[in-house]
């Protein structure tokens, strides 16, 4: 089966690529919106706290154990097609979603669209890479990652302040009715994209054929130790920046947004220095990384305020890298017939280093050593660091796609 894409101008590769990105931008939202509006949700529903909260570990549930099995069930379809019917369905579920008269419809909208998630982001990324000119190829991939992180840092405030302004139902839908409003400019934008040779082959081949590559499997490992030490923090970043640094309300409201634009930045950088110096940019984003949290550590210790923050915002930066980093590295050492499918792995990798950095700021919360998160997470840096050093290989540069 031929791969061969009809010729882009560069004007409409990138408004394209920038679209499939909005997209993930979307997605992201839409699936942390509730957190921001536990408590509107659950009176709208009539439901507890408590079972909204579902809604969000229900969401991520379905999304890590449905993700193999639906990009593999996805493989022999245009990725195009495969890209506008994963934003007409997480659109419409979002609708629904919005218009539930109870909890009941409410869960089953969200569980519908978490279907959506990990195959939308296992051909996002070796889609617009197959777009782009070839010196540009890791720029292009990073836009993906990009759109998901800016999600967690803008999106879900934003969401958050419509929410609470115009209520949370118009908040959700209008984050569906974006979503197919973008599915529509994707199919006009994108050319017919046939799947990689060997890529539904590949896919039955499952799992473990595709982890098989020793490279490959480095660099899941580094994406589990980099997100778990991570979101041990920044799972409880807003309590910690309270007791160490003192930054609480509309400061702490400013320095996740810069936090947001440092993430952006570092998510940018990525995809240059993929394109030429990917084992030394990942190195050094780990020790940039590292080494920002020690100060971090620190700085709550000393309860120095304008030692920390910048500290935090660097850190932001670099972990945004350092995550790119590996989402390219997935791509070129998985080769195009797999792509998708070590994609969909690569996602499960993340959301199970989510849950396992949350639960564990979350003991050492409940053993009243909050201020010990910071150095926890700078030993996870460590680790990630002499990963890189022992096997960068695997990060090397290499035909993408």
């Amino acid at each position: 089966m031929t791969t061969t894409l009809a010729p882009l101008t560069r004007a409409r590769e990138t408004a394209a690529s920038l679209a499939v990105s909005a997209i993930a931008f979307l997605v992201v939202t839409g699936e942390t919106l509730p957190v921001g509006l536990i408590r509107d949700v659950a009176g709208g529903l009539d439901a507890t706290v408590g079972h909204v909260g579902l809604s969000v570990s229900l969401y991520a549930l379905v999304a890590a154990a449905s993700g193999v099995p639906m990009t593999r069930l996805a493989a022999r379809f245009d990725r195009r097609a495969v890209l506008v019917v994963c934003a007409v369905v997480f659109g419409v579920t979002q609708l629904v979603a919005a218009a539930a008269p109870g909890l009941a419809v409410f869960l089953v909208a969200r569980a519908v669209a978490a279907l959506t998630h990990g195959v939308y982001f296992a051909v996002a990324t070796p889609a617009v890479v197959r777009l782009a000119r070839p010196e540009v190829q890791g720029r292009a991939g990073s836009r993906v990652a990009v759109g998901g992180s800016l999600a967690l840092v803008l999106g879900t405030p934003l969401g958050t302040l419509v929410g609470q302004s115009a209520g949370w139902r118009v908040a959700m839908a209008g984050v569906g009715l974006l979503a197919l409003a973008l599915a529509v400019v994707v199919a006009r934008l994108l050319p017919p994209m046939p799947p990689a040779a060997g890529a539904a082959s590949a896919a039955r081949g499952g799992v473990v054929a595709t982890l098989r590559p020793r490279a490959l499997r480095v660099v899941m490992v580094v994406t589990a130790v980099l997100v778990t030490a991570h979101f041990s923090l920044f799972t409880y970043i807003a309590l910690f920046a309270d007791d160490g640094l003192g930054v609480t309300g509309r400061a702490f409201s400013v320095l996740l947004l810069v936090y947001g634009t440092a993430a952006v930045l570092g998510s940018t950088w990525a995809g240059r220095l993929a394109d030429r110096h990917p084992v030394r940019g990942l190195r050094a984003g780990a020790l940039v990384l590292t080494a920002a949290l020690v100060v971090v550590w620190l700085a709550g210790r000393l309860h120095a305020t304008a030692v920390g923050v910048p500290a935090l915002v660097v850190w932001g930066g670099a972990f945004s890298l350092l995550v790119v980093s590996t989402a390219l590295a997935v791509l070129r050492r998985a080769g195009a017939a797999q792509a998708e499918t070590a994609f969909a792995v690569h996602g499960i990798v993340f959301q199970v280093g989510i849950v396992s950095g949350s639960a564990l700021g979350a003991a050492l919360h409940g053993a009243d050593l909050l201020g010990t998160v910071p150095l926890v997470a700078a030993g996870g840096g460590a680790v990630v660091l002499a990963l890189a050093v022992r096997g960068g290989r695997a990060f090397r540069s290499g035909p993408v796609g």
